[in-house]
Parts: C-alpha cells; structure tokens; sequence
C-alpha cells in the first residue's frame, strides 16, 4: 500500500465517519424510546463485562514491509498525525477495539 493509497483511505475514513456521527446525532433525536414491544423487565445486558475487551497500550509497530502477518486483503485503520503515520489492522481492532497511542509525543486513543 502506498502512502497516497494510506492518505485517501484515511481521509475516506475519517469522512464516512463523521457522516455516520451526524446521521446518528440528527436521527437519535426522532427516537421514542417509549415505544417498545419487548417488556423492559425482560431486556439484560449482554456483551463482555466493564473492562472485558482489553485495550491495546504502548503497541509494537513494524513496517508493511515486515507485517507478514496481515494479508493482501486486510483493512486498516490509518492516522496520520504530527508527522507519524500509522496503520491499525481492524482484524486486531476488532479484538480489542481501543488503542492507547502516543503520535510525537501527544497521547490518542484510537477506537474501532
């Protein structure tokens, strides 16, 4: 991947990601959440417990070069920020969904 292709897909990204969060913040303001067929005494919470998807910190970075464990088709998760570029595989995003990441010195949470 080269880095022009990593720049258009993440500015693809990050522009289909603020259009998601406009719908939902235009949308979320029509619910009723008064309407609903499932008695509330009968929805539980589902899902890991608080804290059961571990975050990644302080990650190892390797070029694409030596990534010999991401495929041809694999989707990343690009930044770019401070000068620092970096490529976050969804196929581990979407194990642990969070990454505590330092770009130059200023600290970002990157979330899947």
């Amino acid at each position: 991947m080269t880095f022009k292709t990593l720049r258009i897909t993440t500015l693809s990204i990050l522009l289909v990601s603020l259009c998601l969060v406009w719908v939902w913040k235009t949308k979320a303001a029509d619910w009723d959440f008064t309407k609903h067929t499932i008695p509330l005494d009968e929805i539980e919470s589902g899902g890991p417990t608080k804290d059961g998807i571990p975050a990644l910190t302080s990650p190892k970075y390797v070029t694409a070069r030596h990534a010999e464990f991401m495929r041809n088709n694999d989707q990343v998760l690009g930044v770019v920020l401070n000068g620092v570029a970096r490529a976050y595989p969804t196929r581990i995003l979407s194990w642990h969904e969070l990454v505590n990441d330092r770009f130059g010195g200023l600290p970002v949470l990157v979330s899947w």
